[in-house]
């Protein structure tokens, strides 16, 4: 038998919270589109939305069973005694994630106010960054491969989608 997953209690709930989520996110753009539907009804047609209907159905079901194994199983877990190594890898698992997603966020700011490639190279530069100190450890070769791979991506963003594919992208 194999040994459990680390925190894979709080994971499951966590997917199956977002599944849950994610569908009623999709459950409400769907009776948006709808309702702009409405009136082109054929006897027998199921409509244009069953599909997605029967996709979010899945969905919601996959994600509340999800929510259902993650809190037995939590319960379960709280019963056992944590030390505090285990509560500070969690939240720096979590403080990675947290990061990312707000640089994505600040990224649209940015690439208006820096212009497409600089805000591109930054954030890749950081990221790789970031991510070669969390293996390896700071060094200046980490930093070097940074910023080559940060300004090749930047480069790749700029050739490809500005110049090639004449997206509207700020320059």
């Amino acid at each position: 038998m194999t040994p459990p997953i680390e925190e894979s209690a709080r994971k499951t709930f966590a997917a199956g919270l977002f599944f849950l989520l994610l569908a009623g996110a999709g459950w409400l753009q769907l009776r948006h589109s709808i309702t702009l539907f409405s009136g082109n009804q054929m006897p027998g047609d199921p409509g244009p939305f069953f599909l997605s209907q029967l996709c979010l159905t899945i969905l919601a079901g996959a994600g509340l069973l999800l929510l259902v194994i993650g809190s037995w199983s939590w319960a379960h877990e709280a019963r056992q005694h944590r030390h505090t190594g285990a509560i500070v890898n969690t939240v720096r698992e979590w403080s990675l994630s947290a990061g990312f997603v707000l640089t994505l966020l600040v990224m649209p700011a940015a690439m208006r106010l820096l212009g497409t490639p600089a805000a591109v190279a930054l954030f890749s530069i950081g990221w790789i960054y970031i991510l070669l100190v969390s293996i390896s450890g700071h060094s200046w070769r980490n930093l070097i491969e940074a910023a080559a791979f940060g300004m090749a991506t930047a480069a790749f963003i700029h050739l490809f989608f500005v110049r090639l594919l004449t997206l509207p992208l700020p320059v």
